[in-house]
């Protein structure tokens, strides 16, 4: 077992590397896909196509043999499982507004968590081929190659902000957020898919992150990625961090990190 873990180091190497296997053999189909129907989900903007329904069947039933006592929390599911220790925690595509408008910054996201802790994270932005992986303990790599988070200063710092576009209740706390970041780090930045802009701070292409409102789906995966890359991620209201409930979440490099939750 590695940290409490149920799992050893290898055991769970080796979860990871099928488990990309599955996602990449997923995301080469999402690459190829047609979108045939668009409905509305509730809250402003917020769309759901034919694919991300079809992406997460396929995920769901090439994982569910990997770990057959393991629950799932999907993002296109009305049912809300009765969760076990172990649990697969699926966006089929994070950034559904981004995929329909065919910008290539969309990923499948699928985390493992144990006991309300990420453990395993993949995310596969098919459209660029660029699969983030990380499992705890063990580093994060970008294609397999390590990747590390920034150690830039707030004041140097680009940092990218999630709207919560789904929630009308927290439009005016997010430009008011922005609006008293802009003037403390270098720049802003708006990706449209949260998972991804955590993976980017995983690796340095932005400095830190921010949105008041994200489900589990949206950062568990990235989570691990960007903690095992020397940065650091935690809930923007709660003190304890649970990737299995909804909250704001705050990522960024170890030496602006602290400022930027401070600010929010």
């Amino acid at each position: 077992m590695t940290d409490n873990i149920p799992f050893s180091a290898e055991e769970l190497a080796g979860l990871s590397g099928r488990t990309k296997e599955i996602v990449k053999k997923t995301g080469k189909f999402l690459a190829k896909a047609s979108i045939s129907s668009i409905d509305r989900k509730e809250g402003h903007a917020n769309f759901v196509t034919d694919m991300d329904v079809k992406i997460q069947e396929m995920l769901v039933s090439g994982l569910q043999p990997l770990l057959p006592k393991a629950s799932f929390l999907l993002e296109e599911s009305e049912e809300q499982p009765d969760m076990s220790d172990l649990v697969w925690i699926i966006d089929p595509i994070d950034g559904t507004q981004n995929f329909i408008c065919r910008n290539r910054q969309s990923a499948i996201s699928v985390g493992l968590a144990y006991q309300g802790k990420a453990i395993m994270g993949i995310v596969y932005n098919p459209f660029l081929d660029e699969l983030f992986s990380a499992v705890s303990g063990q580093g994060a790599f970008l294609n397999d190659e390590p990747i590390h988070a920034s150690t830039k200063p707030l004041a140097d710092a680009v940092v990218s902000v999630g709207t919560s576009p789904y929630y009308e209740h927290l439009h005016q706390k997010t430009i008011r957020a922005i609006t008293a970041l802009y003037p403390l780090c270098a720049d802003l930045r708006r990706f449209g898919s949260a998972a991804l802009e955590i993976c980017y701070t995983a690796c340095g292409r932005i400095d830190g992150f921010f949105e008041y409102r994200l489900s589990p789906w949206d950062y568990a995966g990235a989570s691990v990625i960007v903690q095992e890359a020397g940065g650091k991620i935690s809930s923007i209201e709660y003190e304890d961090f649970d990737c299995t409930r909804k909250s704001g979440i705050a990522a960024g490099g170890k030496n602006m990190f602290a400022a930027l939750k401070a600010l929010l």
